[in-house]
C-alpha cells in the first residue's frame, strides 16, 4: 500500500470514544409560524452543543458533564427537514439541560386565508 493511501485510510478512521451514546427523545410542537423541538440533555451546557444543517439534515451532538459507568455521556440525534422549514433561520437555546430549537416555516408553508367573493 502506498504512503498516501495509508494517510487517507487513517484520516477516515472514526474517532474512538470512551463514552455512552444516547439518542435523546424529542418533543415536537407545531405552531403557525414554525416548529419547536425540545430535548432533555442533562449536564450539557451551550459550549458542548453542536448543531448543523447540511443537505436538509439537522444534526445534534452534545457532550454531557455527567458520566455513566465511568464513561462520558454523548447525545446524538438527526432529523431530515422538509422544504417547509426555513433552515437558514433556525434558532437554539439551552437552559438547565433543556435544549429548545425553533424551526421557522418558510412563507409558502404558512397557512394563508383565501378571500371568497
Amino acid at each position: 500500500m502506498s504512503e498516501s493511501k495509508e494517510k487517507n485510510t487513517a484520516a477516515k478512521t472514526p474517532e474512538k470514544c470512551e463514552c455512552i451514546t444516547i439518542r435523546p427523545a424529542a418533543d415536537v410542537t407545531d405552531e403557525y409560524d414554525g416548529m419547536e423541538i425540545t430535548f432533555e440533555l442533562p449536564g450539557v451546557s451551550a459550549d458542548n452543543v453542536e448543531l448543523e444543517v447540511k443537505n436538509r439534515l439537522l444534526t445534534l451532538k452534545a457532550k454531557s458533564s455527567l458520566h455513566r459507568r465511568g464513561m462520558a455521556i454523548v447525545y446524538k440525534r438527526a432529523f431530515y427537514l422538509s422544504d417547509a422549514v426555513d433552515a437558514d433561520n433556525i434558532s437554539a437555546r439551552i437552559s438547565d439541560g433543556i435544549l429548545t430549537l425553533f424551526l421557522p416555516k418558510s412563507e409558502s408553508a404558512k397557512t394563508h386565508k383565501i378571500a371568497v367573493e
